[in-house]
């Protein structure tokens, strides 16, 4: 296409020229940047806030280590010091990967659209704990008595506690003075020094090494039916390329090999398999049913 003769198409020439030229690239630069940085940066690796944030670090870095191998891309990990931040976190999406229990699941699910890759196995179990010298020995003994906590959204250590206080006739809202501790081992520490007459807790969380001195001092008053483990999901804009890394990489870790059998015991867990969202939605709404028929 020619310019009409006698006319000079128009241009920005000198200092004008340049500024604005450089403000347009600024612009296509910076919108670039975040696509770039999210398909190249680090991968974070968020951890429900279940211990202190030094502890978390301490178990989960093997992990991250691994990944970041397995995947090509650095993995960190972080957590946060409350789960209400927790969540908030998860909602912005601010987490690549994340590793959280199944009622937490459902809310970043719901909210986020993070999607599930994997879950460890064996299930897990919660329960009450009290001191062996307290004289209860059952959960109707609770009644007006002080009750450790996690945090009131932690279904294994509150909601299911609360569910085996109905059933007993106890209202939790009236009968028991809770005191939310924010930690599984906090839970525990509070009930061995006579903070609180029982602990709302995971099972599990008895079996570190630091309660090995300890567990003669304490009870079961209470174990639940078998739960299934946290499970791993990622955010819903993860190239599919990556998802599918990332789960195929954490069902890989098994007692078969020295370094991931080194991984899984730390997180108490004896392996790692595929779990779909589709699985997931059938454990919702097994546990709607329950709570129907309480």
């Amino acid at each position: 296409m020619t310019e009409p003769a006698g006319r000079r198409p128009w241009r920005l020439t000198g200092p004008l020229g340049i500024c604005l030229g450089s403000a347009v690239l600024l612009v296509v630069l910076s919108t670039w940047a975040p696509a770039a940085a999210a398909a190249h940066g680090d991968l974070k690796l968020g951890v429900v806030p279940y211990k202190s944030p030094r502890s978390i670090v301490r178990l989960y870095s093997p992990l991250a280590a691994y990944l970041s191998r397995a995947v090509g891309r650095n993995v960190r990990v972080v957590t946060t010091t409350s789960f209400n931040e927790y969540l908030q976190r998860i909602y912005r999406r601010q987490y690549d990967i994340i590793v959280l229990g199944s009622t937490f699941y459902f809310k970043a699910h719901d909210r986020a659209g993070y999607q599930a890759v994997a879950r460890g196995y064996p299930s897990f179990r919660c329960g009450i704990i009290v001191r062996q010298d307290s004289g209860i020995t059952r959960v109707e003994q609770l009644r007006g008595r002080r009750m450790a906590a996690v945090d009131s959204m932690d279904r294994g250590g509150y909601k299911l506690q609360v569910r085996a206080l109905k059933a007993c006739g106890i209202d939790p809202d009236s009968d028991i003075i809770f005191h939310f501790r924010g930690r599984h081992d906090s839970v525990i520490y509070s009930v061995l020094s006579g903070q609180d007459d029982a602990g709302a807790i995971r099972l599990d969380a008895l079996h570190r090494k630091e309660f090995d001195h300890v567990l003669d001092k304490l009870r079961i008053i209470y174990i639940s039916p078998e739960n299934p483990q946290f499970p791993f999901a990622v955010r819903p804009d993860m190239a599919p390329e990556l998802k599918e890394k990332i789960g195929a990489a954490l069902a890989a870790i098994t007692m078969a090999g020295p370094d991931t059998a080194a991984i899984l015991r730390r997180l108490h867990l004896q392996g790692i398999e595929r779990i779909s969202d589709k699985e997931m939605e059938e454990l919702r709404r097994s546990r709607q049913a329950e709570e129907a028929g309480m």
